[in-house]
């Protein structure tokens, strides 16, 4: 069974609650403030009113305690229940915690109080005033700390508006009590209805708020589930824009806006959602690590706005002739590399020998012609079998990119067991190089 397109259970579920002991701590400590003003002001305001003779019919507590004593008990309640709220902020804004038993602690006291001086100076026929303020404490009890405590202050309401009833009955001041308790089961079947539908709307603005978290992750696989939603809303609306956004935001945070590949949190993130598929399905995978060939000219001879411009060019070529469902991102500079699912180590290398065929046949019109742009690849293939294979692939072709150019460069190397790094004489390679390869092959040694 649903409501409103969602399932009812969720709602209860205690999991999605505001069951954070810093978020009951924040909000009892601003609620604190306004409970004791409210009292404060509505003490004062109903022992103004009987003072002037405005309020004269007889309550429970004058009939019991007489005038006086019924008004002062009043007052006594209101500075008691002042104090202990303003212990309860103080305790929550030192700790900045609050535990469940303390928030329910709290709103216990809100219901005793105020059905306690509604006995003392509210007339027996005037008793469903206490069942407006109540309304209130269950919708803001929802709204703050979760259903589970919003049950608990019905709970509560229903033992001291009882008591109540029973009081007043007991002395003869109510003509009918039948009539007041079918007063509160109004009271209550109302405030639990509209309590369901708020905890419903805040179950979907967590949800939300779920998704928001997740795209500033950089996942943005979960759009917003606008077809739960039976009854449109302002929540719905937010979804179906989140859900416009989405693409944007994808292209925002996940890709390179100079070359037009994924960046390298787009490449981790997708290749973490392959690495998930090809683990279930055991297949097998590649990595190709790219680096354009002595690009350092191109910036050099042309200037780096001409370098910018042949970037963009060569990351429209890979990923033109990169298949379907390659994933090809720009790590930096000019590095690039593919993650290439379900792939061995002969389609691997033939997607690599395709990859510079194209650079071969393309005329870059960024450097007019002038000068033949190449690439090196090294080329990784092994099974889906861990999390971490990505990273091993990643190591191992960055390997065989090296054995690439020091082989001559234009050329696509497949990595073998034994492969090294660096050839006896790495002195051969520049001083980056050879510190970047030192680190790498330490890596690889250290693999299973």
């Amino acid at each position: 069974m649903t409501l409103f397109g969602s399932n009812a259970t969720d709602v209860t579920d205690p999991t999605l609650e505001s069951g954070d002991a810093a978020a009951r701590a924040e909000a009892l400590r601003w609620q604190a403030t306004y409970r004791m003003g409210i009292a404060a002001v509505v003490a004062g305001g109903a022992l103004l009113l009987r003072a002037l003779g405005v309020v004269s019919a007889e309550s429970y507590g004058a009939y019991r305690l007489g005038t006086q004593a019924a008004a002062l008990s009043f007052a006594l309640a209101t500075a008691v229940y002042i104090a202990f709220t303003g212990a309860v902020q103080n305790r929550v804004q030192s700790t900045k915690r609050a535990s469940r038993f303390l928030v329910r602690t709290q709103l216990g006291v809100d219901a005793v109080v105020v059905h306690l001086c509604a006995l003392l100076l509210t007339p027996p026929e005037q008793f469903e005033r206490t069942l407006i303020i109540s309304m209130f404490l269950v919708q803001l009890t929802q709204l703050y700390f979760g259903w589970r405590t919003t049950l608990f202050m019905v709970g509560s309401v229903a033992v001291c508006y009882g008591t109540m009833i029973a009081a007043a009955n007991s002395v003869q001041l109510l003509t009918s009590p039948v009539e007041e308790l079918w007063t509160f089961a109004l009271f209550a079947a109302g405030s639990l209805a509209y309590a369901w539908i708020l905890g419903h709307q805040g179950l979907r603005m967590k949800r939300l708020m779920h998704l928001f978290e997740k795209a500033r992750e950089g996942d943005f696989d979960q759009p917003y589930e606008e077809t739960r939603d039976r009854f449109p809303d302002y929540i719905t609306q937010i979804g179906r824009a989140y859900n416009d956004l989405r693409g944007h935001l994808e292209t925002i945070i996940l890709t390179d806006p100079l070359s037009g590949c994924f960046n390298r949190r787009g490449f981790k993130q997708l290749g973490d959602r392959e690495v998930s598929r090809g683990v279930r399905a055991k297949w097998r995978m590649a990595i190709l690590a790219l680096d354009v060939d002595h690009f350092k000219r191109i910036n050099d001879d042309f200037g780096h706005l001409t370098g910018d411009e042949a970037i963009k060019e060569i990351g429209a070529l890979i990923r033109e002739t990169a298949r379907a469902g390659d994933i090809v991102a720009r790590l930096g500079g000019e590095e690039f590399s593919i993650l290439a699912p379900d792939t061995d180590e002969t389609g691997a290398m033939h997607l690599a020998d395709r990859i510079m065929q194209a650079f071969h046949r393309r005329s870059f019109s960024s450097v007019r012609g002038q000068l033949p742009i190449t690439i090196s690849i090294g080329v990784a293939a092994d099974e889906a079998a861990a999390d971490d294979v990505v990273r091993i692939l990643t190591a191992r072709a960055d390997e065989a990119l090296y054995a690439a150019k020091r082989n001559g460069r234009d050329q696509a190397v497949l990595w073998k067991t034994g492969m090294r790094l660096f050839d006896p004489a790495p002195e051969r390679l520049s001083g980056e190089s050879s510190v970047v390869a030192r680190r790498l092959s330490r890596e690889i040694e250290r693999m299973p």
